[in-house]
């Protein structure tokens, strides 16, 4: 995090970015907390869950990942739907 604030400070393309709407914070803040408590449920993050299992050849990760990916693509279309 730290190299990527130096590099976009040299070059000039770092903007702090705040929402205008305020209706967009509580959204933030849920998003946020189920995040927390879904890496609580899986005792780790979504890096070590993919990227532990895969090498391993473990089904689990393939399966994961397969999970993140439609969970991320369905919460593109809500955001599509209600943004």
């Amino acid at each position: 995090m730290l190299g990527a604030f130096c590099s976009s400070m040299i070059s000039g393309d770092f903007k702090l970015r705040l929402p205008r709407q305020k209706s967009v914070y509580p959204r933030v803040l849920l998003g946020g907390v189920l995040m927390g408590y879904g890496a609580g449920l899986a005792s780790g993050c979504t890096v070590g869950g993919f990227f532990s299992a895969v090498p391993s050849l473990g089904l689990n990760g393939w399966v994961f990942g397969s999970c993140v990916l439609g969970g991320a693509l369905l919460g593109l279309q809500i955001i599509k739907k209600v943004g």
